[in-house]
C-alpha cells in the first residue's frame, strides 16, 4: 500500500486551490481514527500457513461472517467504519494480495528450510504482522472521504479471515466475497454496495461488479484486468479468476459506473496487463475511464489512496470530468513529493547524512 502519512504532511498546508479539486483537498488532509485500544496483531505465520477457525471462535469475533461455499467453511472477518458518516450503500474495499509470488506447486515462493528442515515462510523477514487498526484506518479514510459507510472486507486467508491465501484470486475466493456481501446485506440491511480494489483485489472487484446487479460504482487500482488466465482445473480453488469473462456483463449493465487506476510505470502490474481491459471494454460498447496517475512507492503500484478518491467521487455523484481533476490534483501533489524526496536525497547525500530511503521521481498524464 502507498505511503500517505507524508503526502499528508507535505500537503496539508496547501490550500486555496479549487473546487473541482475539492475531493483532492479533502485526502490530502483528512485525519484519520485514533488508535482502538483493543486492536488486534495477526502474524503473518499464521497467514502463510493458511487460518482455521471454528465456528463457536467465529462467534465471538466481533465483525464477522460465518459462510459455507463451495462446501468449505469460513469466517470472513470485516472492519466497518461510519466516520464520514452512514448510508445503505457502503464503500467496500478489497486489499491487494500478500506475502509476494506463489509458484505453480502452490507453495510461497519465498520458502525455505534450515538444517533441521524446518520449513522457513519468509527467510528475509519481508513481510509483517498486520495490526487491525490499520485496517480500520483504511476503512475510516473511505469513509471519510465518501461520507458513509465503509468497509475493509478481509480476504480469504488475510488479515482476520479464515482459509488459505494461496488460493488467492481464485473461483473459490470470488465466490466467498460474493457470499461475504450477500451476508453483510442481510445482516446491515444495506441495498447494495460501492466496491474499490487494489492489486488482487480489484480482480475480485472486477469478478464481482460482472455478477451482482446491487453494485453502483467500481474502482480497479492497479488491477491485472487485461492479462488472460488459464482456467486449467475442475477445482475452484484452483481455478483463476478471468476478468475478462466479466466484460459482457459489465458492459451490459448501464446502471454501473466502472473506473480504472493505472500508473503508467508500474514495476508491478504493468500498463499492458491493465488497460486491455478497458479496450476490450471498449470494443463492447462501453467507454470506462482509465485515470493514469503517479503512485508513491517505489514500484509504483500502490493507487489505495487514488481509488479512494475515485469512488469517494463516484459515490457522491461526481461526473467522470471533476473526478479526473481532482485525480489531476492529486498526480501534481505527489509528484511534488516525490521532487522534494529527490531533492532532500541529493542534499543528504552531500552531506553525508542517511535520508533514509529512496528518490521516487515521475509524473504520468491523467
Amino acid at each position: 500500500m502507498a505511503t500517505s502519512e507524508d503526502i499528508r504532511n507535505a500537503t496539508a498546508a496547501r490550500r486555496g486551490i479549487s473546487m473541482n479539486a475539492l475531493l483532492a483537498t479533502a485526502l490530502a488532509t483528512a485525519t484519520l481514527a485514533v488508535t482502538d485500544a483493543d486492536a488486534e496483531i495477526i502474524k503473518k505465520e499464521d497467514m502463510m500457513r493458511g487460518i482455521k477457525t471454528t465456528r463457536t471462535e467465529c462467534a465471538v469475533t466481533p465483525q464477522t461472517l460465518w459462510l459455507s461455499v463451495d462446501k468449505q467453511d469460513f469466517c470472513i472477518r470485516y472492519y466497518l467504519s461510519n466516520a464520514g458518516g452512514e448510508g445503505t450503500r457502503p464503500v467496500v474495499f478489497l486489499e491487494g494480495d500478500h506475502f509476494g509470488r506463489i509458484t505453480s506447486s502452490l507453495q510461497w515462493e519465498a520458502i525455505s528450510k534450515d538444517r533441521k528442515g524446518n520449513v522457513i515462510l519468509d527467510p528475509e523477514n519481508k513481510y509483517r504482522d498486520v495490526d487491525t487498526n490499520d485496517l480500520m484506518k483504511t476503512a475510516d479514510a473511505f469513509s471519510k472521504l465518501a461520507k458513509t459507510t465503509a468497509i475493509y472486507l478481509a480476504r480469504m486467508g488475510v488479515d482476520g479471515s479464515s482459509g488459505n491465501h494461496l488460493f488467492r484470486k481464485s473461483l473459490l475466493e470470488l465466490h466467498l466475497m460474493n457470499a461475504a456481501l450477500d451476508a453483510l446485506k442481510q445482516s446491515h440491511g444495506f441495498e447494495g454496495f460501492h466496491l474499490a480494489g487494489q492489486s488482487g483485489g480489484s480482480i475480485m472487484v472486477a469478478g464481482l461488479a460482472g455478477i451482482r446487479r446491487d453494485v453502483a460504482c467500481a474502482v480497479s487500482g492497479s488491477g491485472r484486468l487485461g492479462k488472460s488466465y488459464n482456467a486449467g482445473s475442475n477445482d475452484v480453488a484452483r481455478t483463476w479468476v478471468r476478468p475478462s469473462d466479466f466484460i459482457p456483463s459489465i458492459a451490459r449493465n448501464r446502471a454501473l459506473r466502472f473506473f480504472m487506476v493505472t500508473d503508467a510505470a508500474d514495476q508491478k502490474v504493468p500498463a499492458k496487463e491493465q488497460t486491455p481491459f478497458a479496450e476490450n471494454m471498449r470494443r463492447a460498447g462501453r467507454d470506462i475511464p482509465q485515470y493514469f496517475v503517479t503512485a508513491t512507492d517505489d514500484d509504483h503500484h500502490g493507487a489505495v489512496r487514488y481509488a479512494e478518491l475515485v469512488a469517494a467521487g463516484c459515490v457522491l455523484g461526481k461526473s467522470d470530468a471533476d473526478i479526473a481533476t481532482a485525480v489531476t490534483t492529486m498526480v501534481k501533489q505527489n509528484a511534488a513529493y516525490n521532487e522534494q524526496r529527490r531533492k532532500e536525497i541529493v542534499l543528504f547525500g552531500k552531506s553525508g547524512i542517511a535520508a533514509g530511503g529512496q528518490a521516487r521521481v515521475g509524473g504520468k498524464r491523467v
